[in-house]
């Protein structure tokens, strides 16, 4: 199959529904299931310079300079 045609049969299945039913019935053995994926966030602070942004950020938007996001317990 063409890369094309498979990228385009994705995109249909996408905004026609069928790809979200087919995947929350294969989740949860129920039709018309959503599946909600979460991201959690929350505000750190910059060492260097301490201005405090969201954790999605992998530099500080102050200072420019890396920052390590706390690991998860």
């Amino acid at each position: 199959m063409e890369a094309n045609y498979i990228q385009k049969r994705m995109e249909e299945l996408q905004k026609s529904g069928e790809f979200a039913n087919a995947l929350g019935k294969l989740i949860s053995k129920k039709p018309g299931y959503k599946a909600v994926i979460e991201k959690r966030r929350f505000n750190i602070r910059c060492l260097k310079c301490g201005k405090v942004f969201e954790s999605s950020i992998g530099a500080c938007p102050g200072c420019g300079s890396k920052v390590e996001l706390p690991k998860r317990q």
